[in-house]
């Protein structure tokens, strides 16, 4: 009688393996995620300097500011699924705030939270750290 040879995984091996991939999974995990809110800021710092280009457009041609939550078209800014944007206007200046939604408020640069960014008139971007030059 001729005899087969079954090659297959043991138990032990498969759990090791599955133990190695958990442990992977559980350095690599937090990384990512700082990625992912890392990159979303840089969302939301691009749509406040789109904003402000809007407003400084509006500024040249009638010599003030649209008002507050609203372009130069007159629509409201929109929100995304990461950050509520508001405006604070006055004929001659403004300031614009991105706050961040959810797990996007955990984010933070250098150990200074970046769940609120401002950006006013004169162009100062605050927290400084959180704008990414």
């Amino acid at each position: 009688m001729e005899r087969h040879e079954q090659k297959a995984f043991s138990l032990i091996e498969l759990m090791v393996v599955i133990g190695i991939v958990g442990i992977l999974a559980a350095v690599s995990y937090p990384s990512f995620m700082n990625q992912m809110r890392e990159s979303r800021r840089s969302e939301a710092s691009t749509t406040l300097l789109s904003i402000q280009a809007n407003y400084e457009e509006y500024n040249a041609e009638y010599s003030n500011y649209p008002s507050n939550n609203t372009l130069s078209s007159g629509a409201i800014i929109p929100n995304t699924n990461n950050y509520g944007y508001t405006t604070v206007t006055t004929p001659n200046s403004y300031t614009l705030t991105a706050t961040a939604f959810g797990d996007q408020s955990n984010d933070t640069q250098g150990g200074v939270s970046c769940a609120v960014m401002t950006l006013d008139n004169t162009g100062a971007q605050n927290p400084a750290g959180c704008w990414g030059h």
